[in-house]
């Protein structure tokens, strides 16, 4: 029993560079959030120190250098990610080394400023909005989706603000809930870090199924698998109807001709080929080389799935010709093709080693497709189906029967019949 690969599973290698690819894209989206932020926060807490320094004239405010510099780094930084993705990957590494130096030069003299206009009541006050500040630098640092840039914000943050509060003398008690406070915050980003990327690669794996699904099914059957959580693989028995279709005499052409014009001839007809099979709701079992297999009525059963073949193997010829018209305005011999479809009950399940498994159908109605198209050789004949095939359609398509001939595996000769269309 002869058995062909239907879809393959794919390889961990893809699945991980799409994985890849996704946390990429979110890292730089998150990147530029960032630098947006940090931007406009430069932009709202430089004004807000001014207006406090105007308030209250003669007062001296948070000094004029520190924003000075954070103001133009911000707006550059925030132009950069923009413009280069390679650096919007590091951009959680800013944090520890501008935003929170800049709290202490700017921020912590502006709280101080808050608490002597009455806005605030007591220095204890003034140290919680403090942490605050550091505590939304951690968490911003956490969309960076990197574990690393979030400890590195994290311990800035301890060493910054107990530094701080241990030179204005406060009080041991309140220095160490806010040192736990952070790192109670601290381990919350790096939890909300971890969903985030499951959240990512779930994604990834979905997007990833639904463009092998589209790769391999029609439209209609990817639309129905999608919703499930995926393709059954335990082994299951379908009828379907299977086709195969093969360029005539191509390797012996290929021979002569340059490698990239056969690339692009192969190119071209798999694609209006497999075009025809899914816009009859086929499924593209495998290439084979110069030609294809598919199959009609799983994994979503088709009760019409013979006559969906019978028109797809039709539709075929016709989108040859049309390459062919194309191929003689540019002065390339045409192609010649045949069609053999067989229908009968075939098997379709996960086959192979734990490791390297494919979704796959076996049994003799595939072997006997296959020696179906290769009659058509000895026929000299662009489509046969099979009497199994030819009793299971119901529309008024020509039939033709062809003396029965013999073929590999069977005892009896097989009785196939030519077909034009209706």
């Amino acid at each position: 029993m002869r058995r062909f690969s239907i879809v393959q599973r794919p390889r961990m290698d893809h699945s991980l560079d799409a994985f890849a690819r996704a946390l990429d894209a979110e890292r730089c989206r998150n990147a530029r959030q960032i630098a947006l932020f940090r931007a406009l926060a430069a932009v709202v807490l430089i004004g807000a120190n001014l207006f406090f320094t105007l308030l209250r004239p003669g007062y001296k405010g948070a000094p004029i250098a520190s924003g000075a510099f954070y103001l133009p780094a911000a707006v550059i930084l925030w132009w950069a990610h923009s413009r280069f993705p390679q650096l919007a990957k590091r951009s959680a590494l800013w944090i520890p080394l501008i935003d929170m130096p800049f709290v202490l030069t700017l921020i912590a003299p502006l709280a101080v400023r808050l608490r002597d206009l009455g806005f605030v009541d007591d220095a204890a006050a003034v140290g919680t909005q403090l942490a605050l500040f550091y505590i939304a630098l951690i968490l911003l640092a956490s969309l960076s989706l990197e574990a690393a840039y979030t400890w590195l914000a994290a311990v800035a943050a301890l060493v910054l603000q107990t530094w701080l509060f241990m030179r204005e003398e406060r009080d041991f008690t309140f220095i160490s809930i806010i040192d736990l406070t952070t790192l109670l915050v601290t381990g919350l980003a790096l939890y909300a870090h971890r969903r985030s990327i499951a959240l990512v690669k779930s994604a990834a794996d979905e997007q990833t199924r639904r463009e092998r699904l589209g790769r391999y099914f029609s439209p209609q059957v990817a639309e129905a698998l999608a919703d499930v959580e995926r393709v059954p693989g335990e082994g299951h028995s379908h009828e379907v109807s299977v086709l195969f279709a093969d360029i005539r005499d191509f390797t012996a052409r290929a021979d002569a001709l340059p490698s990239e014009v056969v690339v692009q001839l192969l190119n071209d007809y798999h694609s209006r080929m497999v075009d025809c099979v899914f816009r009859h709701g086929g499924t593209l079992d495998k290439y084979l080389g110069d030609g294809l297999m598919a199959y009609f009525g799983a994994p979503v059963e088709q009760a019409d799935h013979a006559e969906r073949a019978v028109r797809c193997a039709l539709e075929m010829q016709q989108a040859l010709a049309e390459m062919n018209r194309d191929l003689r305005r540019r002065g390339v011999a045409e192609l010649k093709m045949g069609v053999g479809v067989h229908s009968g009950p075939v098997v379709l399940g996960d086959i192979g080693a734990e490791r390297r498994r494919e979704f796959t159908i076996i049994g003799d109605t595939v072997n006997v497709a296959a020696r179906v198209e290769q009659l058509t050789k000895v026929c000299d004949a662009s489509i046969l189906v099979t009497e199994e095939t030819r009793r299971r359609v119901t529309a008024a398509f020509g039939f033709v029967a062809v003396e029965p001939l013999a073929v590999k595996g069977k005892s009896a000769p097989l009785q196939t019949y030519r077909i034009n269309p209706p």
